[in-house]
């Protein structure tokens, strides 16, 4: 009876520490790659602009609202040491984002901005890069489904980017559209789902793929597994980032393509809290 009742304290015990241990929260947000559509001659996509520096602060204003204490990019951990000194140089405006290769980008203007107007640390590499292209999956039974869901994503975010480039949607507005839970779900559906439906099939080419492990008959699925797996080693490092260097609001910024799966990861840990930062764009 004694050790029957010390088995439940002790189970009450540790139920009672795991919530008193506060979850790590960890918002995400989805970007296009700034640098890719950055053109001095054009104000609209001229990120050094006043009028586009002025949208950013938008952003930042309400990415601040969220209070990170971490931020997170879509580098490799390889990388850190040069974002750090990159970052320190930054803070104490030894060094202007219009002055670095690639200063349009959202690690410099999203990233590095909130960073600094935040006091926080240099943002934290939690990338794994893997080549891995949404029309690798090229033939096979059912590809018309799949790309048809591809078109339909495809022609969104042409006409996203589109408005964005023509001046009819501030980066706000674009921004605020990539990340609505619709959205989300779309592009997740159509790298993580629907490519299963093909089989019997070919990928584009096999120069970056080992061709002797993939199963043609289920390409689809291969195909899918090629992506989950990059995206698992991002949320490896994601874990191990947050175990080494602590943070219990994580802002995440990273193209939007992998918003979906890593929020599903996460969604499952139970050391970690999603907040959708949808929320806080909209304020």
């Amino acid at each position: 009876m004694k050790k029957i009742i010390f088995l439940f304290l002790l189970a009450v015990s540790i139920c009672s520490y795991a919530q008193d241990v506060p979850m790590v929260e960890i918002s995400f947000l989805g970007t296009f790659h700034f640098d890719q559509v950055h053109n001095p001659e054009n104000s609209n996509t001229n990120f050094f602009e006043k009028d586009r520096q002025s949208d950013i602060q938008k952003i930042l204003s309400r990415l601040k609202l969220y209070q990170p204490d971490r931020i997170y990019i879509e580098r490799e951990p390889k990388f850190q040491n040069s974002i750090d000194s990159i970052y320190q140089l930054y803070k104490v405006d030894k060094l202007q984002l219009r002055d670095l290769r690639n200063g349009s980008g959202e690690v410099y203007q999203l990233a590095f901005q909130l960073a600094k107007e935040l006091d926080l640390p240099a943002p934290l590499c939690v990338n794994y890069y893997a080549s891995t292209s949404q029309s690798l999956l090229s033939s096979g039974k059912n590809i018309e489904k799949y790309q048809m869901a591809l078109q339909d994503f495809q022609q969104l975010g042409r006409s996203t980017e589109r408005d964005f480039i023509q001046g009819k949607a501030s980066l706000l507005e674009t921004l605020l559209l990539m990340n609505t839970p619709e959205n989300l779900a779309k592009s997740y559906r159509l790298l993580f789902n629907i490519p299963a439906y093909v089989k019997n099939g070919e990928f584009v080419n096999y120069d970056k793929v080992d061709s002797t492990s993939i199963d043609k008959n289920y390409i689809g699925a291969e195909f899918i597994s090629l992506l989950y797996e990059r995206n698992l080693k991002i949320y490896s490092n994601i874990l191990n980032t947050q175990q080494d260097n602590g943070g219990k609001r994580i802002l995440m910024i990273t193209g939007q393509t992998h918003v979906g799966v890593l929020q599903e990861l996460l969604y499952n840990n139970t050391d970690f809290k999603v907040i959708p930062i949808h929320t806080y764009l909209k304020n």
